[in-house]
């Protein structure tokens, strides 16, 4: 393990040629002390603490202030949190949805996943408090990267101070309140060979003064798709690049398949040309082609915040976005195998053939269009409150209310019904014809690809929140301080499907949930600046418990501890102990759908994709999941302008909930689920899924080959059920220094890392846990993210580099071992202005010319079928496919 450690930090160190760190300028903020631009005279409330003015005792927390926003790379809030070593891109994400949680993120958004232990267990708030969502995750894009002052990470289990999906930790958007005067910016960018685009536009004005502040930003952001045609590594014939050929017979023109024996079709195939058909030949195609690696996606956002000083012992505040982000994603064409009876109009017997029918692998690119996804994610919530500062305490009251409203659609599914009577059809102007002549009607056309699929989900809630905070009395080594709170959270959803022909209305459920808490949390210095001494100049401890009462699932109450040791001023030993949960989501409970989808499944023993068939529907048997955490640390902040900091944690995450619906790899792990009833084969797979489709459940996207039950080989329950357990053990690592080469040039270097010593996960409650640590779509060992900047003067230059260690490709036999990945990025920034000067041209310009990628590294090879959930000759959850991209930037302050 030490030797691949090295070997890890050696690969950044070099790739980098500019050792590299976790974001350009993150920071690891362990101190309190207000910022210098903390606006109206307000203390900093940190994240991961509820006691006014102090940081959570015994963890870190991971900045991302101001500056490093602005030089970011990464558009919108989401893509800047995805950049940090801590975030694995598994689950929900707009360019992967192959893991678990992922496939009800039929949105394309993007969540937090700390660790990777679950894209549902990591808390996203604005400003420390809970917004609306889709019932399933918060995307952190809805608030514009121009109205945030700053976003605060804290890997540590916090159901103690936020309750639910705290498992991982929390991570706070903390909306600005400090600007004096307005901002504006531009970028454009474009890959090398003109794939791809984005382009940003944003505008914020700001006033403050003695008696309050108030807001406003708004961005628009647009991105282009990336097509999957674009990128030869998204191929199903990888044998060039050392893989698999995955092709399928499912082309056009297709394979015929008559009494076991098959035939490659011509393009254009009648009875003359039957005689020419050559048994045990096939024809072999992209299972996959033209489908998006990203989808197109455009942003309007807008924030606002506001504080008002009434009296000097009153204040009123509020904060509130509305967010809209559209999304198109395109499809690969429909395909199927179909069943040709004899009485069809155009039908071609092959030579010796008596039967009455036959089968045809067949794709309809020539003859349908591609069954696109596009939608949109739209919300909004005002939170406004009130502050009583009562002498040395504090009293909060706020009310948020939000709506969201989200919806997929897609339009131009294969309708089975009116396929089959086509097919069967002897009439020429009613018939389908798969013989590549087109000679199928437009009519027909549109009737056997109308089917539509819309899927709304409406979320609305209102969150009440009441909080005090202060001392209690003093110690020689500091005040005693209290923070205690109730809160209720009123959610009500709307789980809504259209499935059928055109005109069919969306059937929505209607879903509730309350949840009452209280909390309260303890903050006692022993030593401090009062009566420290050597080897104890600071010693601080913090208690903290909160009891959450859920109107569906039950109550927990779970408490956490932490510690602050300082031996010597300069040095901090920390840890922390807690317990957390998480409850499971309303569509987890009750299901997105209720139906069976034809997939394409990855093969272990390589060869084209199996076709499987996977059940979403409800579970009402859901529990909580729990998790124990606990962590050890120390900063080291001894010597002028150095800064490292190291901690080791451990999460033992238990009850989980596993949803396999999107998991398109699974039968890699078929073992584990033995006993389980998750995967089903032969016999057994085709029992199941006639008994599903007798009890009326319809089956979408891949037609079961012939239409017979008794052709199934794989079934998968896609459902999410409370199977596992997983114990994550690593250690985050940061280190920050910076040097004077001169009174004129400043260098700066950041470092900051993850690196996993062990990842064990059980399926079942019972089952031993078994290593899997570093496996395809499973947390890596090791992740880096680190910058080199020079400052001279106006001038600024920054390398960047992200670094994700090899891991092994268990999906396929024998395991492939991945390289590892580490592209480089460069920026250059020219400040043409005076960020304090009065006028309005002499203030606060600049321009920015950067390069992502600079060196236009490819993903590394990974031996996978393309999958309509993502990646397919590379990995989408751990590399980008989008390459070089070059963009050019101006920003104004006024």
């Amino acid at each position: 393990m030490q030797k691949d450690f090295r070997k890890d930090v050696m690969a950044l160190l070099l790739g980098g040629a500019s050792l590299a760190a976790l974001f350009p300028g993150t920071a690891v903020a362990q101190d309190s002390e207000p910022a210098a631009n903390e606006s109206v005279g307000q203390d900093i409330v940190v994240t991961g603490s509820r006691v006014r003015g102090e940081a959570p005792v015994g963890a870190t927390v991971i900045a991302v202030g101001r500056a490093e926003i602005e030089n970011s790379p990464a558009l919108t809030v989401d893509r800047i949190i995805k950049e940090l070593p801590q975030n694995f891109d598994l689950g929900v994400s707009e360019n992967s949805r192959a893991q678990a949680g992922g496939s009800g993120n039929i949105v394309f958004g993007n969540s937090v996943n700390l660790r990777g232990i679950g894209p549902y267990a990591t808390l996203v708030v604005v400003d420390g408090h809970r917004v609306v969502n889709n019932s399933r995750s918060t995307d952190p894009s809805i608030i514009p990267t121009l109205g945030v002052e700053r976003v605060e990470v804290v890997a540590d289990g916090a159901s103690a101070i936020y309750g639910s999906d705290a498992v991982a930790g929390v991570v706070n958007i903390i909306p600005r309140r400090n600007l004096d005067g307005g901002e504006a910016f531009a970028r454009y960018g474009v890959s090398d060979s003109g794939d791809f685009t984005e382009y940003a536009l944003g505008a914020a004005i700001g006033k403050v003064w003695d008696g309050g502040q108030v807001m406003v930003a708004y961005e628009h952001v647009d991105r282009s798709n990336l097509s999957g045609l674009d990128r030869d590594f998204f191929t199903s014939n990888q044998t060039p690049f050392g893989g698999r050929d995955y092709r399928v017979t499912r082309c056009a023109p297709g394979t015929l398949k008559a009494d076991g024996t098959t035939y490659a079709m011509p393009d254009q195939l009648d009875q003359v040309g039957a005689a020419s058909l050559v048994a045990g030949t096939r024809n072999l195609c992209d299972s996959n082609a033209g489908q998006d690696l990203v989808p197109a996606q455009s942003y309007n956002t807008v924030n606002a915040t506001a504080t008002f000083h009434l009296a000097p012992w009153l204040e009123v505040f509020a904060d509130g976005f509305y967010s809209k982000r559209k999304f198109v994603r395109r499809s690969s064409y429909s395909s199927a195998s179909i069943t040709v009876p004899e009485t069809n109009a155009f039908f071609v017997r092959p030579p010796g053939f008596t039967g009455s029918s036959y089968v045809i692998d067949y794709s309809f690119e020539n003859d349908l269009p591609s069954n696109d996804s596009f939608g949109s994610a739209e919300s909004w919530q005002i939170t406004p409150g009130i502050r009583l500062n009562l002498g040395p305490w504090r009293v909060e009251g706020l009310v948020g209310v939000g709506k969201t409203r989200d919806i997929s659609n897609s339009l131009n599914g294969l309708d089975n019904r009116d396929l089959a009577t086509a097919l069967a059809n002897s009439d020429p102007a009613t018939a389908f014809d798969p013989y590549g002549y087109g000679r199928t009607n437009q009519a027909v056309l549109d009737a056997i690809s109308d089917q539509i699929f819309i899927a709304p989900t409406n979320g609305d809630l209102t969150a009440y929140e009441a909080r005090a905070d202060g001392p209690l009395f003093a110690l020689p080594g500091g005040e005693v301080k209290l923070a205690a709170g109730l809160e209720r959270q009123e959610f009500e959803v709307a789980l809504g499907l259209a499935r059928g022909a055109p005109g069919t209305e969306v059937q929505f459920r209607e879903f509730g949930r309350r949840v009452n808490s209280a909390y309260g949390e303890l903050f006692v210095p022993i030593f401090g600046p009062g009566n420290g001494r050597p080897g104890l100049e600071r010693l601080e401890l913090n208690a903290a418990v909160r009891y959450d009462d859920y109107s569906d699932v039950g109550s927990t109450t779970n408490p956490k501890f932490g510690i602050n040791w300082e031996p010597v001023r300069g040095l901090k030993l920390r840890g922390s102990y807690g317990t957390s949960f998480r409850a499971p989501t309303i569509p987890e409970i009750y299901g997105n759908s209720n139906a069976l989808f034809g997939q394409n499944y990855q093969n272990p023993d390589g060869g084209a994709p199996i076709v499987g068939f996977a059940l979403s529907g409800p579970n009402l048997d859901l529990k909580p999941e729990t998790a124990e955490t606990w962590s050890i640390g120390a900063d080291f902040d001894m010597i002028d302008r150095l800064r490292l900091s190291l901690t080791y944690f451990s999460v033992d995450y238990k009850n989980q909930v596993t949803a396999n619906l999107s998991n398109l790899s699974i039968l890699t792990r078929q073992q584990d689920y033995a006993g389980t009833g998750v995967i089903l084969t032969g016999v057994d797979a085709q029992s199941r899924v006639a008994d599903l489709l007798a009890q009326g459940i319809p089956n979408l996207a891949i037609p079961i080959p012939g239409g017979d039950p008794a052709n199934v080989q794989l079934f998968i329950d896609g459902r999410s059920q409370n199977l596992g357990r997983s114990i994550t053990r690593g250690m985050d690592f940061a280190a920050l220094y910076s040097i004077d080469l001169s009174s004129a040039d400043t260098l700066s270097l950041n470092l900051s890392g993850t690196y996993l010593f062990d990842y064990q996960e059980a399926v079942t409650a019972s089952a031993e846990p078994v290593d899997q640590l570093n496996n395809i779509f499973l947390p890596l060992k090791f992740k880096a993210r680190g910058s080199l900047t020079w400052e001279r003067g106006p001038f600024t230059a920054r390398f960047a580099a992200t670094h994700v260690g090899g891991y092994t490709n268990n999906a396929v036999t024998p395991f492939e071992d991945v390289d590892s990945y580490t592209p480089i990025d460069l920026s250059l920034t020219w400040k043409a202005g005076d960020p304090y000067a009065a006028g309005f041209l002499e203030k606060g310009l600049s321009f920015t010319v950067e390069v992502r990628n600079l060196f236009d590294i490819d993903p590394p090879y990974v031996n996978l079928a393309p999958g309509g959930n993502g990646s397919g000759g590379y990995d989408a959850t751990a590399a980008n496919p989008i390459g070089r991209v070059i963009a050019v930037g101006v920003r104004k302050s006024f």
